[in-house]
């Protein structure tokens, strides 16, 4: 993704009310390249601590045995996958967060990026079901816009590969 679709994305992200984070799948240990305002508040770290790592910096010791094995094996996958993880936020404070992977890109089994969704359990009192249902539909509207973006990003990518062969063409044309 060039540096014009990044910063559209990142405008994307930035709006959302929903805790977003995304990850290069490209990258060594895959690291987040984006995380937005709602996902720094409940961590409490900010953009400079995280962006270039992992997530796994809000685990501590081997909790989360069974669902980080899920959330590899997803990534490896290219799946989607809900899990509820025991993070830590950056003064060490415990909290449960529901976590949403969603690939992005690529192919269907190799995806360029994964897209992270975050919900903090237990705050609101609702039940992780309760919860899971309301984040579900508060994460489809943002995927919705997300797509809507990308899908004007590629329209603008073939307009622009369109207009250069156009050129190409008259140039070659006029060559001969």
């Amino acid at each position: 993704m060039d540096q014009k679709q990044f910063e559209k994305i990142r405008a994307v992200f930035d709006r959302s009310g929903v805790a977003l984070t995304l990850v290069d799948m490209s990258l060594p240990e895959q690291p987040l390249v984006l995380a937005n305002p709602p996902f720094l508040r409940m961590t409490g770290y900010t953009e400079g601590q995280i962006l270039g790592f992992n997530c796994r910096f809000l685990q501590r010791g081997d909790e989360n045995t069974q669902a980080r094995a899920d959330i590899r094996d997803a990534l490896k996958l290219g799946r989607e996958l809900q899990v509820v993880l025991r993070n830590y936020r950056a003064n060490d404070e415990p909290f449960d967060n529901l976590l949403f992977l969603h690939p992005v890109g690529g192919r269907p089994d190799t995806p360029d990026y994964f897209l992270g969704s975050q919900f903090e359990l237990g705050r609101s009192g609702n039940s992780e079901e309760a919860a899971a249902a309301g984040h579900a539909g508060a994460l489809s509207g943002e995927l919705a816009r997300i797509g809507a973006v990308a899908a004007r990003l590629e329209m603008d990518s073939r307009r622009q590969l369109a207009e250069a062969a156009a050129a190409l063409v008259r140039a070659w044309e006029r060559r001969g």
